[in-house]
């Protein structure tokens, strides 16, 4: 618990999302080490009961506490020790009640039901996606993915300028690798880049054909899933298709965003950042139809 005080007070000396969000997964954290809060408690017809406190906005909030330290701020009460779990639970199930004030003494924290919700789903905290309109080769961060063809010697569009940002160290890699079927994905490393890796992966040449969809499905499920392998955190995507070979951008970008969506719920225990790049104002726009975070 001491841990959980550091971060909170931190957080009041930097006020970054980053800091919030450190916050949120050690709360998560001590549910799932069953730890507990302490926690105010008052009689109502023979039983125990959280204590509410009304806030100058008019929400009622449950209170809890860290350490017996931060109870003594104020005037004296009951406490009962309750498992952190229990009590998110209990905020979460209870009508009139908005969240829960952790400490409210000193360095309080608000934790509202919308991310109460979010820990007890097990919804990952820190995984993001944004919408980038630039150069994919200028990325800063673990990981490029590349629109290749099945020779993965290089070509045009992405692949060429991913080879000549990488140097020709990129290409001597990939003759080893033979070559990848599309829909699956391979690793090399970054070389000249930023990057430390690049994900090569095969896009479907558009048919109109049902088995486009999924083709393109696999090539961000698989290289999300190379990337874990790597424990690979921050990954940038090309719009895989969408160039020479003909996939239409308003068919792709939701098919994408959904693929993407799905991998984050079913690797919720891992931190993904994604950034989409994108080569052209079209495409941006189509994306930020269907997001709310568009990147520099």
């Amino acid at each position: 618990m001491e841990r959980l005080e550091t971060l909170i007070q931190e957080l009041y000396k930097e006020g970054t999302r980053e800091k919030n969000m450190e916050v949120l997964s050690h709360i998560r954290k001590l549910a799932k080490e069953e730890k507990q809060f302490i926690i105010p408690v008052g009689d109502a017809n023979g039983e125990k009961v959280y204590r509410r406190l009304s806030l100058d906005d008019g929400q009622d909030v449950f209170v809890a506490f860290t350490t017996q330290a931060q109870v003594d701020l104020g005037q004296a009460t009951e406490t009962l020790n309750q498992n952190v779990m229990d009590v998110l639970n209990t905020v979460h199930d209870t009508q009139g009640v908005s969240g829960v004030v952790l400490n409210p003494w000193k360095d309080s924290y608000f934790l509202p039901k919308v991310l109460i919700e979010m820990i007890l789903d097990n919804k990952n905290l820190e995984s993001e996606i944004k919408v980038v309109k630039g150069d994919i080769t200028t990325f800063d961060g673990d990981c490029i993915v590349n629109a290749a063809n099945e020779s993965l010697l290089g070509g045009g569009g992405v692949d060429g300028a991913i080879h000549r940002a990488a140097g020709p160290k990129l290409l001597e890699e990939c003759k080893l690798l033979n070559g990848c079927q599309t829909g699956q994905a391979k690793i090399t490393k970054g070389y000249d880049l930023k990057a430390k890796y690049v994900i090569h992966t095969v896009g479907p040449i558009y048919s109109g054909k049902h088995e486009d969809d999924h083709m393109l499905r696999d090539c961000y499920w698989n290289s999300l899933t190379l990337a874990r392998k790597y424990d690979i955190h921050t990954i940038a995507f090309p719009c895989i298709s969408c160039g020479i070979y003909g996939y239409p951008v308003e068919k792709a970008v939701p098919l994408v965003l959904k693929t993407i969506a799905d991998w984050l719920d079913a690797n919720s225990d891992y931190t993904m950042k994604i950034s989409l790049y994108c080569f052209d104002e079209e495409t941006t726009k189509e994306y930020q139809k269907y997001t709310t975070y568009q990147g520099e």
